[in-house]
């Protein structure tokens, strides 16, 4: 697998980053079923045999740092880790200190088993107390070689002129971008472009739909339901009070399926491919529940300028209908 350079930076990466969120050593998470450490472990492996070699992990992903960390035991000088600080226990968690900042990279570190992380992301923007002491202090870490690039996960463009505004330097924008959650095309992929940020695309199966697994809606586990996407009665655990966009969504799922079959091409592979035939997008994070996806998700194929046209149209009632959001987006709201 090619390789390339991400932006301000001298890190080579693979443009599949394995997203570990479901590494939840058997604790079952609210969107991912149970998963063994052994089975990450396998999942790793595979990844780096496959050329793979980017992971992206975070404080609040339950166990996935301290089952990471273990899996590239020996190897982590070979590959590129990145994670974020941000642990939210309810809606009303303050956001962190200078200090807590600090204290959250010690125990990502000690969790990792490494003595440094290549790109730490703030995880969501309310876990900012103050923009210029929050960057002063990954400044001061990148100084201590503890980190070597910060980075933004979920932020938007309001959000993200602030941080720059206030002297950020990020290096990556981590937000959910994919067929069906095509919100950030409005202002945030053309806002990367224009401070020269990296965009990690993460959820680009949106959990499992973009795949072809579920032949109706109503067969999405209720934890992958919360988004908005769906409509606010599908799960009492969605917090968002939107009306949703089911129909368009099902519409769009059959016409990209039709699409694929005529281009003889898997679901899944055509909606990775689209991702990274986007103009401002360098890397897809794609998370595997077994070694098998990390082959099936490996395979990116260089799509028909038609093919893409056509997946684009097939998605553009799904774009209308959800809008522009990212400045409003929840932990509970991610499209991931």
């Amino acid at each position: 697998m090619e390789h390339l350079t991400l932006k301000g930076t001298d890190l080579k990466v693979s443009p599949i980053c394995l997203g570990t969120w479901q590494f939840n050593d058997s604790s079952k998470d609210i969107t991912w079923p149970a998963q063994s450490a052994e089975e990450s472990k396998a999942i790793v492996d595979k990844c780096i045999e496959l050329g793979i070699n980017f992971f992206d992990t975070a404080e609040a992903y339950k166990n996935s740092e301290k089952v990471l960390g273990n899996a590239l035991e020996g190897r982590r000088r070979d590959v590129v880790v990145a994670s974020k600080f941000g642990f939210r226990e309810g809606p009303g968690t303050p956001p962190y200190s200078a200090k807590e900042i600090e204290e959250a990279l010690t125990r990502s570190l000690t969790n990792l088993k490494t003595d440094y992380i290549d790109i730490l992301q703030i995880h969501f923007p309310s876990f900012v107390k103050d923009a210029k002491e929050t960057i002063a202090e990954l400044e001061r870490q990148k100084a201590l070689g503890r980190i070597r690039y910060y980075g933004l996960s979920n932020y938007g463009p309001k959000n993200m002129k602030e941080f720059m505004e206030a002297g950020g330097k990020p290096v990556v924008n981590q937000i959910g971008y994919n067929l069906l959650w095509r919100s950030p095309e409005l202002a945030m992929i053309p806002d990367c472009r224009k401070y020269g940020i990296n965009l990690l695309a993460y959820s680009p199966l949106q959990q499992g739909l973009l795949t072809g697994k579920f032949s109706k809606l109503s067969d999405v586990p209720e934890g992958r339901r919360r988004g908005k996407l769906f409509n606010k009665d599908s799960t009492p655990l969605a917090r968002h009070g939107q009306e949703g966009c089911e129909q368009e969504v099902d519409e769009a799922l059959k016409k990209i399926s039709e699409i694929c079959k005529e281009a003889n091409v898997a679901m899944n592979s055509a909606a990775l491919s689209w991702i990274l035939q986007q103009d401002g997008v360098e890397v897809v994070i794609a998370g595997a529940s077994t070694p098998q996806q990390v082959i099936d998700n490996s395979k990116i194929v260089q799509l028909e300028n038609d093919v893409i046209r056509k997946m684009t149209e097939a998605t553009e009632p799904v774009k209308k209908k959800i809008g522009a959001t990212l400045d409003q987006w929840a932990p509970v709201d991610r499209c991931e």
